[in-house]
């Protein structure tokens, strides 16, 4: 049996992930990881929205979005922390249009230094990071648009 690493990734509201896999890949603050079974301990900020690679146990790669948290490795267990996590498949692309047509009008009212504008500009940066990797991943739609 090939070594396996141990994948949890948890929001404040579920348990998106919690199962073995054979390695993933992810971006943190100060750059980008790739995590394979026995990795030294690592605490690490998840800054960015963006997604975590992770290639199952049977070879089979999926895409999983992430936002906002933290990463853990201890004891051959990865625990991904975040504000918002989902898998690919599962993003809704009309909840995202929504809430990127949401984002924009709100921001196109206020003052670029405002709390509210800079909260407007990061759901839009998820909600785009969202329809990025669905986009990606089902290979629908142009990525330039």
């Amino acid at each position: 049996m090939a070594a396996e690493l141990h994948l949890r990734i948890v929001t404040p509201d579920r348990t998106v992930v919690d199962r073995k896999v054979a390695d993933v890949s992810f971006t943190g603050i100060d750059g980008g990881y790739g995590i394979l079974p026995q990795h030294a301990p690592l605490l690490t900020v998840i800054a960015f929205t963006g997604y975590a690679h992770v290639t199952e146990t049977d070879g089979k790669a999926t895409d999983l979005f992430l936002s906002d948290g933290f990463a853990q490795v201890q004891d051959n267990v990865l625990t991904l922390v975040c504000e918002a996590g989902e898998a690919a498949a599962d993003i809704d692309m009309a909840r995202v249009t929504a809430a990127e047509a949401k984002a924009r009008a709100k921001m196109a009212g206020l003052d670029k230094l405002s709390q509210e504008y800079l909260n407007a500009e990061a759901s839009l940066r998820k909600a785009l990071a969202r329809e990025l990797l669905s986009r990606r991943t089902t290979g629908s739609g142009n990525l330039s648009s």
